[in-house]
């Protein structure tokens, strides 16, 4: 058994008199430092997917079964940071521990969080004082903060400019490397799931229509023609799905 066993996940939504099937009998294997790329049309199912993972959402029927048989620690990092706008970079990074006034802050950790993600000398500085690309590193602080068992990441770069998402997808493979998290990553961009992924796993219509394994070493090279004969692949089964 895998560490992660998802079994015939379904999610339907009732709309006036009909059932809208937003996942339909998803199945997925996931080993402990992994990093899956999920992709997919708009309305595949790929956040929906994400939302029954993290708990957000109420499967209909299926199975998210642990190797271990408990629940694993899950952190989320969404598209938008959403960011307390009242709190300092640290204590957005700390959020989980501050509403129990009886934990000791990990201010080491955070620290070292804050190192990692070269937000050191932003510690005390607010959200509004960070730009898009410093406020989602603070999100991933936040994730990993919590000493996260599986991230789950929900376009994390969409919003940002291609400058600033190139360096992120550079600081998502450090903590991937460095702390050997499992990634499930949602994106709309292929290429971008093609540079971070070990495989891919592509939605159309709630279903998983293909299992895509990325055998490339890091760095992935776009001029590679790997890259671009799996690009096109993939491409070929978004729009033809």
């Amino acid at each position: 058994m895998a560490w992660l066993e998802i079994r015939n996940l379904r999610k339907e939504y009732p709309l006036e008199k009909k059932t809208t099937i937003a996942l339909d009998d998803f199945s997925l294997s996931v080993e402990k430092g992994d990093f899956v790329g999920i992709v997919g049309r708009s309305g595949s199912g790929k956040t929906t997917l994400l939302r029954l993972l993290s708990g957000l959402l109420k499967r209909t029927s299926g199975e998210i079964v642990y190797r271990d048989g408990e629940e694993a620690k899950i952190g989320m990092v969404f598209q938008e940071p959403r960011l307390m706008p009242w709190l300092t970079v640290e204590k957005n990074i700390l959020f989980a521990y501050l509403k129990d006034k009886k934990k000791r802050l990990p201010h080491k950790q955070s620290e070292a969080l804050l190192d990692l993600l070269g937000l050191g000398e932003y510690k005390n500085a607010y959200p509004s004082q960070l730009s898009g690309g410093m406020a989602q590193r603070v999100a991933l602080g936040r994730a990993l903060c919590y000493e996260p068992e599986l991230i789950l990441m929900d376009e994390p770069l969409g919003a940002l400019d291609y400058f600033t998402r190139k360096a992120l997808q550079d600081e998502i493979l450090k903590l991937h490397f460095l702390q050997k998290k499992t990634i499930l990553f949602v994106t709309h961009d292929v290429e971008e799931a093609l540079t971070l992924s070990r495989r891919i796993v592509v939605l159309e219509g709630g279903r998983l229509i293909r299992e895509i394994p990325v055998d490339m070493p890091y760095p992935r090279r776009q001029s590679d023609p790997k890259f671009a004969k799996t690009l096109d692949l993939i491409l070929s089964l978004i729009v033809g799905g």
